[in-house]
This record gives structure tokens, sequence and C-alpha cells, in this order.
């Protein structure tokens, strides 16, 4: 707490923008090293009989999930699967946010993140001040919840609730995401392209939708004959309102807080210094709840908002509004760079174009237009439906150009996430960019920026010896093969979840989007972009079903499948993804392969044409110098008999993916013996219904004297080679 006082003193003392930028880096450092030592509870509050739901809440897939309070206090994370229809559509009737629920719970424990690059459970948790996770199995209404708090969280709901009756389907999301912050609703789609053209912050609250909100307001009620005075005093009264109305994010607040002071009359003296009222709102926001100060949100914000304050003599030289709203998008997006790459591993190249043409629309139709249309729901719902008529078409072919824009090339730059050293370099590049820039020698500072960003992209190819990485995709199957200087990539299976009788036709939950959610980031945090091939062993969906997620992010240059199976309805998703993409796919088996260099690959099954299952998966050798691995998709028994008899002499290796995730059917004596690995890897999920690996399997291999590990235990497991030796990691 030492480091924030400085930063107050620093940034009364007017000085010019490297103090004062040195001071916020003291505010941030100090409030994380307060938030670090903010220990997690030793002991879990016990199980509450009764819940009040409070923020975040949404209804997805016939899931329920939010933050709720029990009655001391404490606050949970909660999920609520609906038994059917009736029931969901009862609670959404009887309200959830701001209502109490009586319930019956068991304790939920969070997945440990499966790679470095993943979302990390616990560490969110944490981060939202929760003690735990609850999934309920029965709840029931017990009343509205007490205070203002709860009554302004009703009214959320309810105005939520009104959008969605009232406004299309097309641009209900949209409208909830621009007036209330609820982006749940948002087409995942969507999200992407406004990802990759870096215009995300038009679909959140933000200072440009307050300005507008503030705007209209203002101008509504001046032409309604309310003097200034009082126009301005309720303004100021409503703005904290609509913060909590709007989702209380940090975004929200810091939007609220600058549009307060700027609302604020003058004193005899003039206005205060911005950058030190907005320092001290910075300060009591993280008095309030520290753990924000981890957030990307808070980061990209406060970061973003310090950038344009202390900018203001680059600000200064614009010729026109475009000059401006330009100066204003390199500000912006220059500044959180080193946040996105630590976060996301990537930031958008397009934005810097995007916001010149997205923002004026945004600003002068879009948002004005769904304030003007919810307010005619109320007064006007028939002449509303007409200029819905007229709106709704128009918006849906800007959607088209948003998804078209996102689909350019070097829309995203992706290098991955940046060592210490590296993020530190660019850290300092980015501080020197803006120095070089005020004193007027932008082509200087754009040169130390490019260095310094190609630098960074540089520094994975710079890396010798292979990697091979064995992702923790739950029950299934993904590895990830890197060549020395990146000189190659080869990604095997992609995970996904198979699914049982009695779930067909239930929405999955946790299980799906294996591809999205661990192997593309795990991918991008890498810096990997492409791979060179996709190898699918075979169809079974805790291989194949995260392959059309991963191609929507990532490139493959070509894809190699089995023989006979490229009709299976486990591959349709990623042959359609292929056939958009024009990425040839290719039949491969017994005898093909390929070299990169010193490094050798080669199929070793399957040996015919026709796909039987398991033992007609496709297994892969890799092999430099002493340093071999065998990939085994769900190769069983008799598959291992025919691999010793015709691939014998390249028996031993050094690391083996054992056969169909440790079961019992796979990894025989006489394949455990032939195979001698100098390690064996399971591919298995945390306490999954199979009980892979098979105890009898992992009494082969312990009998055997050779030692083998499971991802559902160590996480993601990574090996490197390099001049004879192998590094090996865990994630865990």
């Amino acid at each position: 707490m030492a480091l924030i006082l400085p930063a107050v003193i620093a940034a009364a003392m007017k000085r010019e923008p490297l103090p004062v930028w040195m001071a916020m880096l003291a505010v941030t450092a100090g409030a994380y090293a307060w938030f670090s030592a903010v220990e997690k509870p030793s002991a879990l509050p016990d199980i509450p009989e009764e819940i009040g739901w409070t923020d975040k809440v949404s209804v997805a897939d016939g899931v329920l999930k939010g933050f709720a309070a029990d009655s001391e206090g404490n606050r949970w994370y909660v999920t609520y699967r609906f038994r059917s229809e009736e029931e969901r559509n009862l609670f959404l009737r009887q309200g959830v946010a701001g209502h109490r629920y009586y319930i019956l719970a068991e304790l939920e424990e969070p997945d440990p993140p499966a790679h470095t690059y993943a979302f990390d459970m616990g560490a969110w948790l944490h981060a939202e001040r929760a003690a735990g996770i609850l999934r309920l199995q029965e709840a029931g209404y017990a009343g509205p919840a007490p205070g203002m708090p709860a009554i302004i969280r009703r009214w959320r709901e309810a105005l939520g609730g009104h959008i969605s009756k009232h406004f299309p389907p097309s641009v209900s999301a949209e409208a909830q995401a621009l007036i209330i912050g609820e982006r749940s609703s948002t087409d995942p789609e969507d999200e992407r392209a406004y990802r990759r053209l870096g215009i995300t912050h038009l679909f959140a609250i933000s200072g440009l939708h307050v300005g507008i909100l503030i705007f209209l307001l203002r101008e509504i009620l001046l032409r309604l004959g309310i003097r200034t005075n009082v126009v301005r005093v309720g303004l100021i009264l409503f703005l904290p309102v609509y913060a909590m109305l709007a989702g209380g994010a940090p975004p929200v607040w810091r939007a609220v807080l600058i549009s307060l002071m700027l609302l604020m009359p003058e004193s005899k003296s003039g206005k205060p210094r911005l950058d030190l009222l907005f320092s001290a709102g910075m300060i009591l926001f993280l008095l309030i709840d520290p753990h924000a100060v981890s957030k990307p949100g808070f980061q990209m914000s406060y970061v973003a908002a310090f950038a344009l304050i202390h900018s203001s003599s680059i600000l200064s030289t614009a010729r026109s509004a475009l000059h401006q709203a330009w100066l204003v998008t390199v500000i912006c997006q220059v500044a959180v760079t080193p946040v996105l790459l630590y976060h996301f591993f990537e930031t958008s190249l397009s934005s810097f174009v995007a916001n010149l043409l997205f923002v004026p629309i945004f600003s002068v139709v879009v948002l004005p237009a769904n304030l003007v249309l919810l307010l005619l729901t109320f007064l006007a719902p028939g002449f509303a439906g007409w200029l819905f008529s007229l709106y709704v078409p128009l918006r849906e072919q800007l959607g088209k150009i948003i998804r078209l824009f996102a689909e350019l090339p070097f829309s995203v730059w992706t290098p991955g996430r940046p060592g210490l050293p590296a993020l530190l370099l660019l850290i300092c590049a980015t501080v020197l960019f803006f120095m070089l820039v005020e004193a007027r020698k932008t082509r200087y500072a754009c040169a130390v920026l490019v260095s310094v960003c190609l630098i960074v992209h540089a520094v994975p190819y710079l890396t010798p010896g292979i990697r091979v990485h064995f992702i923790d995709v739950g029950q299934g199957d993904s590895a990830l093969v890197e060549l020395p200087h990146r000189q190659g990539v080869i990604l095997i299976d992609t995970g996904g979840r198979l699914r049982f009788a009695e779930e067909e036709g239930k929405a999955q939950s946790g299980g799906s989007g294996v591809g999205e959610r661990v192997v593309v980031p795990f991918l991008k945090g890498r810096g990997i972009t492409k791979v060179d091939r996709l190898i699918l062993t075979h169809p079974d969906a805790d291989h194949a079903e995260g392959a059309a997620e991963v191609m929507r992010e990532i490139r493959a240059k070509e894809i190699h499948i089995g023989p006979g199976t490229y009709r299976d309805e486990g591959y349709a998703d990623v042959m359609k993804a292929a056939g958009q993409a024009g990425i040839p796919v290719k039949e491969v088996m017994e005898g093909a392969g390929w070299t990169d260099g010193s490094i050798q690959f080669r199929y070793l099954s399957p040996y015919d044409m026709e796909y039987r299952g398991n033992n007609d998966s496709l297994v892969l050798h890799l092999k430099q110098n002493d340093f071999s691995v065998l990939f085994t998709g769900d190769l069983a028994a008799e598959g291992e008999a025919r691999l010793i008899s015709e691939y014998g002499a390249l028996l031993p290796v050094t690391i083996l993916k054992a056969g169909h995730h440790g079961s019992r059917t796979s990894s025989s004596t006489a394949f455990v013996a032939a195979a001698s690995p100098g390690i064996t890897i399971f591919s298995a999920g945390r306490k999954n219904r199979y009980g892979h690996p098979h105890p009898e399997v992992t009494e082969r291999f312990r009998q055997a004297g050779l030692p083998a590990v499971s991802t559902a235990e160590q996480g993601t497991i990574t090996f490197i080679y390099h001049k004879g030796r192998v590094i090996q990691s865990y994630s865990r």
C-alpha cells in the first residue's frame, strides 16, 4: 500500500507523462502485491440452504450459471441444469438476479488449468471473491431479495427481459450488450469477428456509450424545459445507478467516473486535474476490490484511459476530426498491446482502420438507434415495430460486412504470450514510443516499436530442439510437435467428448468446446497460427470433435486421416470446414511418411483401406537420432501385435503415447516389453468414468520398471529433445 501514495503525489505535482506513467505502474504493482497477499481461505464455508442470486447470471444450453450470496455473506459461483423446459420458463418468470432460492446443493471442485495458457477456474473464482462452486440439485423460489442492490438487479433483469421480448432476435443480443452490458447472448461468431477487428469495446459499456447516453438524456431534459443545474444534478445522481444497472464492471465504473468528473461544475480555481482525480478513483476502486487488478478488463480499461489523459500533446497535433480519431485509436491500441499479448496472446492489426470505420457508425447510428428504439418500445410499440422493419435489414448487412472484414488476411498478430524479458522489453518500447511521438519523432517511434515487435515475434523461432507436447484435453487425445526453430508444426488429434445414450440430445456442459477452450489457447499461447499437418488418428469424438473449432482459428496446410474414414460421421464438421477453407484432405496408411531435415515421420498403421475401429487408428512414428516417439491413437492389443511383427526394428522408443488412454484392451504385456519406452503418457481425463488408465495397465508398466504419467494428474506434459538430452516439464 505504501506504493500508492507516491503515485498520488506524482500526479498532483503535474509532472510530464513519463513520471506519471511510472507512478501508475507503482500503483498497479502495489495493488497487485496486495491482491497476491490476499490468501485463499483454508476451509470452505458450509453449503448454504438459501442463496440470493447477484450478478453475471446467464442461461445457456439449459444451464443456469451465475454468482449468488448466502445469508453469511459468502459469495458462490452456482450452476443448475434445468430438468425441463417448463422449469426453465418458471425460473425466468419468477426471476433470478435479485431473487432468493432455497437450495439443495453439493460442492464442486474447480478443474485445474489444462496448461499454462488455459483458463484457470480456481484463480478466476479467487479474483471474483467466490468461496467455491455450488452445483444445485434442487432449487425452490423464496421471494425477492431485500436491499437496493437487489432491486437494481431486478430492474436490470426486467429490462433485459423487455429487450428480449420486444427486439427482433437478430438485434436483441446486441441491444442488451450496448444498453445493460449483458453479453452472454452474443453470437460466438460475432464475438470472434469483433475481436479480430479490435472493436470489441464497441459492444461493451464504455466512455463512448456513457457519453452518448448522457448527451441524449441531457438534450431531452433541456428541451422539456428543465433547468441546466437540475439536469446536471439529476445526471450525477443517475450515473452510479446506471453503473450498477449495466453490470458494474471496471470499464463501466471508469466511464461513469470520467463522466461524473466532466459534469462537476468548475470551482474558482478551475477544474481539478483529470489525471489526479482519475488516479484517486482507480485507487478507491482497488481499495474496495483489490482483486480487480488481475482482471484483463480492468488493466486494459485504465491503461487506455491513462494513455489518452497523458497524450494531450499528441492529440493537439490533430489536423481534423478523422486525424484525431486515428490518433486516439493508435494511442489506445499501442498502450494495451502488452496487456493483450499477456492475456490473449494476440492483438488486432486491423483495428487501426476498423475503428475509423466502425466507431462513427456505432456512435452516430447503432447506439442511438438502440436507445431510441428501447424508449419507443415503452412509449409507442407500433411505431417501434415499423422502425425495426427498417433498422434490422441494415444492421444485418452491417454484420455481414463486419464478418467479411474480420476474415481478411493479417487482421491479427499472434506472437503468443511473451516471456518476462520480452514483456518488459515491449513495455519499455511502448513508453519510449509515446515519448518519441511527443517529441515529434514519429519515424523513430515507429521504428523502435516495430523492431521490438519483430524481436518478440522471432523468439519462438530461435528455439532449437524438438518439442513434443501432450495437451491435457480431458478424456481424449491431442499432441503437438514443434520442430527445431519452428520449421514445422504437427498437431495430432484435437480432443473432444464421447457422449452416452443418456446424454444424446442433451445440451453439453463443460465437456464441449475442447478445441476452442483448450487446444486453441495452447497453440496461440505459443504463437502458433498455422500447422503444417493436422493428423486425425480416427473419427472418435474424443480425438476429432475439436478439429472444426481449431480450424476456425488455426490454419492447417493439409489434413491426414486414415483410409475409409472420409465420409465417417465423426469427421462431418471437419470435412465441411476443410472444404470451405480449401484445405486438402489426404487418406494415409502404413508406409506413408515424410522427412524434415534429420527428423523422420512414418505411419505404421493401418495396413488396409477398410476402417473397422480402434485398431485402424493412424499410428505415427517420429525419429531423430536416438530420440523416438510413438503416437498410437486408440490402437488395441491386436494392432499392437501386428506392429511388433512388422515394425519391431523401430522399437524400443523414447516416448510412448499409450493406446486408448490406458485402457486394458491396449498396452499388452508383449507390446510393453517390445516398446520398452523411456516414459509412457496416458492421455486421460480427471476422474473419468472409464477408470483410465486402468490399474492393470499401470501395473504392467510398474512391474516392467517403466515410468508412466497421466495428463489427468500432471496436466499438459512437454518434452524437449536437444543435443542428445530429453527434458520434460508439467503444467501443474
